[in-house]
Order: C-alpha cells, then structure tokens, then sequence
C-alpha cells in the first residue's frame, strides 16, 4: 500500500514532465512553454513586413485573415512554430539564418499548412495515445527502484518508454509535416511564387539530421525531415512555371534592413560595429546606429541614422529609430518631430501612435496630454494587446483625472501581462468609481471574474 502510495505521488509529479517530452517532437506546440522565457518582440518595421508576406498565404489558404496572429519571438533558436489555435510565432533566429525573403516565406507558408491542416488539435490526440507507453514504463520504473533495482537499470526502463512514446509522436508529426508541404506548396503556386525558398530551407535542416540531437537546431527537432521527403516535393516544385521567379529588389532590401536591423538590437554593440566598421551600406549604417545608440554615444548614433533620412526621407522607420534614439537618451523634446513624422509615414502604425502618445506625456505638459490621449486611444482600437499602451493611456486618465479609467487601464495592463493579483486589485478599485459606466463597468468586473479562476487563466495563450 505504502509503495502505491508512493508511486501515484511520483506519478502526479512527473507527469507534466513527461508529457513534456512527448511534446518536443511537435512544431505546433514546441517552444510554446517557454514563451516567458524569451519574450515576444515588438518592432513595427518587422511587424508589417511579416504581415505582408504572411497575409496572402493565410487568404489562399481560405483561413480568416483576421483570426490568424503572426508574433516576433526573441529567441536565437532556428525555429518557427504553431500555437494557441492560429498564431504563429517566428525566432528572431529564425529571420538571422534565412538570408532570402523566399525562404521566410516558405516556411511561413508550411506554418499556415499547419493551422489549414487542424494540426495542433491532432497532435493533442497523439499525446494522448502516446502517455501509455509513457507511464506504463513509468510503473515498472518505479516498481524496480521500490524492490532495490539497479539504478542504471531503472533508467533504461524509464528512457526506453519515453523513447517508445517519443517515436508515436514523430511518426504522426511526420505526416503532420508532409502534409504540411504539400499545402505550402499549394499556397505558394495560388499566388504564382516559387517553392524555391522553401526546398532551399528544407535541404539547410535535412543537412542537420546527421548531427547528434543536441547539436541540431530546434527546427530540426520539431520538423522532422527526411530526403525522400524533399525530393517529392523538389519534383513538383521543379516542374512549376513559378520556380524560377525570384523576390523584387524592394522587398530583398526591406528584408536585408530587417536584418541589419536585429543585429544591431540583438547582438553586442562592439560585436557589431566590429561587423560592419568598413561597411557603408544602408544596412551597415542601420545596424551601427543602433549599436551606437546602445553604447550610449547618443550624437553619432544620430549622425548615422540622419545618413539614412537624408537619402530617404520617406522612410518611417529610420524616423522612429531616431525618435527612439532621443526619447531613451532623455532628450524628449527632440524626440517628438521625428516621431511625428514617422507617425505620418508609418499611416498610423499603432507602435508609433504608442511611441509618440509616450513622448508627449513625458514633456509633463498639460497642453499635450490630451494629444497624448487620443494617440494612445487610437493604438489600443488598433493593438489592444500592447500592455505597454494601456499603461501610458492609465497615466493620460489620472493626468485629466479620470481615476476609474486609470484604474481600469491599469488592470488591463496586468491582465495582459499575467499578474491577475494586481489585475484584480485594480479592477475593484475601478469599480468604485465606474458606477454609472455601464461597459466599462462591465469590463471592471469581467476582469476580476477571470482573475479568480486560475484554471482558465493559466490554459490561456499568453498573446
């Protein structure tokens, strides 16, 4: 009875961590637990270029364009994945290692795959079938270790249930992944684009499966390739009239600057102007104003970035580094006009209305924070999950003295961050003041609603 005891204890314990382990062969679901650990990335230029390669994918794929999120993930790992129903998340690692805009694509394109193909849900079925395995080996295991095994024993018995449950997992991702293909290349052939990109990406990470499992990236683990595989697919791709088309010169630029881009925020500073001392380019002078920036050598950083508007002053996102520049060097007031024109520029991209919101708020002038107001308004319709919009727009509230809404604000900022403590905190006090507010009043007690039941809230996507 005693040993029961014990085993169901151990049972309880480890089975998330076994399930775990079944779930690393899946694409849909890898990485999704450690999405606190790497954090979502904000970058407006990245944003809207991920969009408009991805938006025509999800249309052909006859999926709800407004159902389907793309997120910048800071992760350094080669991968992109599925989640929460219909987002897809794309490692900031991922866009370093892919040098062509094609290739990106691709691989977005095979995520669609994913969600056109139910995927996700599947792949709950086959954790299921595969827990068996799992915690029949985890009995005997433990029994061993009760009756005295040897331990070396114990492990074996324990690892081999894994690697049994492990293999029914990846024997339905690997059909999971060929279908997958074949709905990319689909997609790709609707919009008259060539599949070259993707056969590209998938010959990179079949070069990986010779590599022990440690030294693969994790798109080698997730996606499971084989030749055969790719050479079906190359057939077909090989065989269309778009295979030869390759990405205009615009968009291989927007692309480059993206990257040039991530290196200068993503890497060391002296690492990058080491990179690219002798490197005049456009791409070379965005990522040394950002390292610059970074070194806190505010002046030069601006020289270089001022290179860049000068040769295109129809830019919005040289403008908003700038204003970025300014702002986070303390010097508020330089930052608004170049802010304002990126705002101009960018036709109101909700990042920027933040930025620039932000900026008037922090001149402390009464004059600007009803401008600050309606900017931050005008971003939380856009992006209401900018938990860094709500809480300026909280500050703009309390400045015209609006506590209720400060307060309400203030809740959805921790709701969205994940601290229902705080969330709950102050949607109670909210209320105190939202008497005759109807919806907000609603939203007030909606808040605390969800705040309290920890189930739900810990099985909802963080995004």
């Amino acid at each position: 009875m005693v040993e029961q005891i014990i085993l169901l204890d151990m049972l309880k314990k480890n089975r998330i961590r076994f399930l775990l382990l079944a779930i690393l062969s899946f694409s849909c679901l890898f990485n999704s637990f450690n999405i606190y650990a790497g954090g979502i990335a904000r970058d407006a230029e990245t944003e809207e270029f991920l969009e408009e390669m991805t938006l025509p994918i999800v249309n052909v794929a006859n999926l709800n364009t407004s159902s389907v999120d793309i997120y910048l993930f800071n992760e350094n790992s080669i991968n992109a994945f599925v989640t929460c129903g219909q987002k897809i998340f794309v490692n900031t690692g991922l866009i370093m290692e892919l040098e062509e805009p094609s290739m990106l694509r691709g691989v977005l394109a095979h995520e669609t795959g994913h969600i056109a193909g139910a995927h996700l849900a599947r792949s709950d079925e086959a954790l299921k079938k595969a827990q068996a395995p799992m915690i029949i080996g985890l009995l005997l295991g433990v029994g061993a270790a009760v009756a005295g095994g040897d331990s070396d024993a114990v492990q074996g018995i324990l690892l081999g249930s894994q690697q049994i449950a492990q293999g029914m997992v990846a024997k339905y991702s690997r059909g999971q992944e060929a279908a997958a293909d074949q709905a990319a290349f689909q997609y790709l052939e609707r919009l008259g684009l060539s599949s070259m990109g993707m056969i590209e990406v998938l010959y990179k990470f079949a070069d990986q499966e010779a590599l022990s499992r440690k030294s693969q990236s994790s798109r080698v683990r997730s996606h499971p390739i084989s030749r055969q595989r790719i050479r079906a697919l190359e057939n077909q791709a090989i065989n269309s009239k778009f295979y030869g088309n390759t990405d205009s010169k615009v968009l291989l630029y927007r692309y480059k600057m993206i990257r040039a881009k991530l290196d200068g925020f993503l890497k060391r500073p002296d690492d990058v102007l080491i990179k690219y001392k002798n490197d005049n380019s456009d791409f070379g002078i965005y990522a040394k104003s950002i390292a610059l920036y970074k070194k806190a050598l505010t002046d030069k950083a601006i020289q270089e970035i001022d290179l860049l508007i000068k040769k295109y002053p129809k830019n919005p996102w040289f403008y908003e580094l700038k204003g970025q520049i300014f702002y986070e060097s303390g010097k508020i007031k330089s930052s608004i006009e170049p802010y304002e024109k990126s705002l101009i520029y960018s036709n109101e991209n909700p990042l920027i209305l933040t930025a620039l919101g932000s900026a008037y708020l922090a001149l402390e002038d009464e004059l600007y924070v009803e401008k600050a107001h309606n900017l931050l308004n005008k971003a939380i319709k856009i992006d209401s999950k900018n938990s860094y919009a709500w809480f300026q727009l909280a500050i703009a509230e309390a400045r015209l003295g609006n506590f209720g809404k400060a307060d309400l604000f203030s809740a959805e900022r921790f709701f969205i961050l994940g601290n229902v403590e705080l969330a709950a905190f102050h949607a109670k006090r909210a209320k105190k003041n939202l008497r005759n507010s109807g919806a907000l009043l609603m939203r007030a007690e909606d808040i605390i609603l969800d705040s309290k039941n920890k189930k739900k809230w810990k099985q909802r996507c963080p995004v």
